[in-house]
């Protein structure tokens, strides 16, 4: 679920982009990160993940605020190439708000297409997550012809995904990847307005401040108070050692916390100075 940072009036939301090596991916990330404008983006930054790579930015795709003055902050992320690791492709997933899944088309691809949604229905279902219930643009690359709508349609069924919009593109030229972004990036935004409603300043309480930052999806300040003045209900918290990263001097610790039934996950950064 998209984070709503009431006291920053924004909503932070995850999308990866999935697909088997060489659908175009890496490619379709470079394109869209150049037409955006350099005041409404992040950087654009490459992360070892063990053997393979991550790559992420984050942008706001409108200038204009929403109603009540939230803006929407996207976070987009991928591995490029060959992934050697499964896990990885795992832990990327883990709390994404919306993936685009990417697929070359051509009939050569099929087999390696088909693996490639079945492990992303492996890997959601290991956070007890259906790909159904995710929302989810099946993207079809080609870079070297249109695919009529009934070939379109029979892709989808052959990959059990006829319940999702369906975007052509071309990675190389740009066609249709900003629009395919546009199209998820409405659906996250629908999912948030029906599970919150339209975010309310006056009557939304005030959460502590947050960023969302690379490679995890919330990191905040641990002196936050998190729990209210007055709650008997104190807060749990559990410490995932798996998840630990180390990047130079600044060492990265994933932690869930949970309280009144709500699960959160965040981040706490360890600058270490070595003398």
């Amino acid at each position: 679920m998209a984070l709503v940072n009431h006291a920053k009036k924004e909503i932070n939301a995850k999308i990866v982009y999935f697909g088997p090596a060489q659908s175009g991916k890496s490619t379709a990330l470079t394109y869209i990160y150049s037409r955006i404008k350099p005041s409404l983006r992040g950087d654009f930054k490459c992360f070892p993940a063990g053997a393979d790579n991550l790559i992420f930015f984050d942008f706001s795709p409108f200038e204009t605020t929403l109603p009540n003055g939230y803006r929407l902050r996207l976070h987009i992320y991928t591995l490029t190439g060959t992934v050697t690791n499964p896990a990885t492709w795992k832990m990327t997933l883990k709390g994404a708000d919306g993936i685009m899944i990417m697929i070359d088309p051509d009939v050569e691809h099929t087999a390696e297409t088909i693996e490639s949604v079945s492990q992303l229905r492996d890997f959601l279902s290991a956070y007890g997550v259906g790909l159904h219930e995710t929302p989810a643009v099946l993207q079809l690359n080609s870079y070297t012809r249109k695919i009529l709508p009934d070939a379109a349609a029979q892709i989808a069924a052959s990959l059990d995904l006829t319940s999702f919009l369906i975007c052509q593109t071309n990675a190389a030229s740009g066609d249709g990847l900003l629009e395919a972004l546009t199209t998820l990036s409405r659906q996250i935004l629908d999912r948030v307005t029906l599970c919150n409603g339209s975010p309310e300043a006056d009557s939304a309480p005030a959460e502590p401040s947050s960023d969302v930052k690379p490679p995890e999806v919330l990191e905040q300040n641990v002196s936050t108070p998190w729990n209210t003045p007055h709650s008997d209900d104190s807060p749990k918290v559990a410490l995932l050692p798996h998840e630990i990263i180390s990047e130079g001097a600044a060492i990265r610790i994933p932690l869930e916390i949970s309280q009144s039934g709500v699960l959160r996950r965040l981040v706490v950064t360890v600058n270490v100075a070595l003398e």
